[in-house]
């Protein structure tokens, strides 16, 4: 669990140097898996220590919106990601189209 709950900020520091925001987006989404895999963790540490279960379900909830955030960052950085694919598509199309004109 350690490794996993670490994992998420060492991939968002990274995050921080991308050199594209195609690059942004995979950081944010090993983020998000690790964020997931620390979640499952705790599940465990719950089920397996009762007696820890307020504690755990403190972190539980922190862990949830940690990956709510970082589920709707790393859905926008990938629709902004495939506009700017789309967009540089057309442009190429209409170019292309211009010059048979």
């Amino acid at each position: 669990m350690l490794r996993a709950g670490t994992a998420i900020g060492a991939n968002l520091e990274e995050a921080k140097s991308a050199y594209s925001r195609r690059d942004l987006a995979s950081k944010y989404a090993i983020s998000l898996r690790e964020g997931r895999e620390c979640h499952y963790w705790l599940r465990l540490i719950k089920a397996d220590q009762p007696q820890l279960s307020q504690e755990v379900d403190a972190l539980l909830d922190e862990c949830n919106q940690l990956i709510a955030v970082l589920t709707t960052t790393v859905r926008k950085l990938r629709a902004a990601t495939i506009k700017t694919v789309v967009t540089s598509v057309l442009l190429l199309l209409t170019s292309g189209f211009l010059l048979l004109t």
